[in-house]
């Protein structure tokens, strides 16, 4: 049985917020990804095309960006 590869679309999001809890710096950073293949479809049932993949991975990288993060270490003191 033959392997396919399907060609990987990336889109690298960081961001640079306060900590809500002690409003020191936080620094994340994330890759979002999506292949490029015949089962990734949109919502119309049509393959989607590798600018609705990158438009889609911005998307979710800049909503991802807008939310808050504490650190791990006042995430630890919320749990105690």
């Amino acid at each position: 049985m033959p392997t396919y590869r399907f060609r990987e679309i990336k889109h690298q999001g960081s961001k640079n917020l306060p900590c809500p809890a002690c409003g020191k710096k936080l620094r994340r950073q994330r890759t979002f990804s999506q292949t490029l293949n015949p089962f990734n479809k949109n919502a119309d049932g049509q393959v989607k095309t590798e600018l609705e993949i990158v438009r889609e991975l911005h998307a979710t990288a800049t909503e991802w960006e807008q939310k808050p993060e504490t650190h791990p270490a006042c995430q630890q003191q919320e749990a105690s």
